[in-house]
């Protein structure tokens, strides 16, 4: 399935009360679904910048070009991971590894009618 799809379909969908989306993919240049019992997110920005960060504070993002953080530059790779001095980890992975986050954990919060 292509990323737009998979995206908007994750974005479509009905959660439970606890699930808050705010924006559109296909009109925002911002969009994200957040659990707001525990902070868990996934944010797509400017369709080019893709992120999911989990209950524990770990966040994934996809390469991007550099950072600076904590008074340096960083060129990140693929794979690696950087801890920064707030306590936060970056990993660095694809859009679609990104997005496959977000579907199965948000896959879990579906409101159930049954």
């Amino acid at each position: 399935m292509p990323l737009t799809k998979k995206i908007t379909d994750l974005l479509s969908k009905k959660y439970n009360p606890n699930i808050s989306i705010l924006g559109n993919y296909t009109s925002s240049t911002y969009t994200s679904i957040l659990d707001n019992d525990n902070g868990t997110i996934f944010i797509v920005s400017d369709s080019d910048l893709y992120s999911f960060k989990d209950q524990d504070r770990n966040l994934w993002v996809n390469v991007t070009d550099s950072f600076h953080s904590d008074g340096k530059e960083h060129h990140p790779e693929m794979g690696k991971s950087y801890n920064l001095d707030h306590g936060v980890q970056y990993s660095f992975t694809t859009k679609e590894a990104i997005v496959e986050m977000a579907a199965s954990y948000f896959e879990n919060h579906k409101y159930d009618i049954t």
